[in-house]
């Protein structure tokens, strides 16, 4: 099975001029983790709660997006198979990956898209596994 047969299509992003806290916001009326961030049609970064938590809230509240955003983004192509987009996510220690598709993003895939209809149970298992181990920095 590839990542398009499983990727969401319809993705909400954000810009890197956008203010975390509106940003913050949208996530949480989304209830989603983390959001692209394009500019001029190209990714950009991705922000995540994460980001936010570890890179804003302590610091000024009117930080943008960009500020605070991760710019090193890890993605995935429509036509990668679900198993190596649950290696990357290993690999990264990542629950969500950008779908890209000459150089434009075209979805998005979680953890939990490659888990249903779980064809492949084991490498989703290891991904899971990989992603909660704690990282040494």
């Amino acid at each position: 099975m590839n990542v398009k047969d499983v990727m969401s299509r319809e993705v909400v992003t954000c810009n890197p001029q956008d203010y975390v806290n509106e940003v913050a916001d949208q996530m949480r009326t989304l209830d989603i983790g983390c959001l692209p961030v394009v500019s001029n049609k190209k990714l950009v970064g991705m922000i995540t709660d994460r980001d936010i938590v570890t890179r804003s809230v302590a610091k000024d509240v009117r930080s943008k997006v960009e500020d605070v955003m991760t710019k090193s983004v890890i993605s995935v192509s429509p036509d990668d198979t679900t198993a190596d987009a649950s290696i990357v996510m290993a690999r990264n220690q990542v629950r969500r990956l950008p779908v890209m598709d000459n150089g434009l993003l075209v979805g998005f895939v979680s953890l939990a898209d490659l888990a249903f209809p779980f064809p492949h149970v084991q490498e989703i298992s290891n991904a899971l596994e990989s992603i909660s181990e704690p990282r040494n920095y």
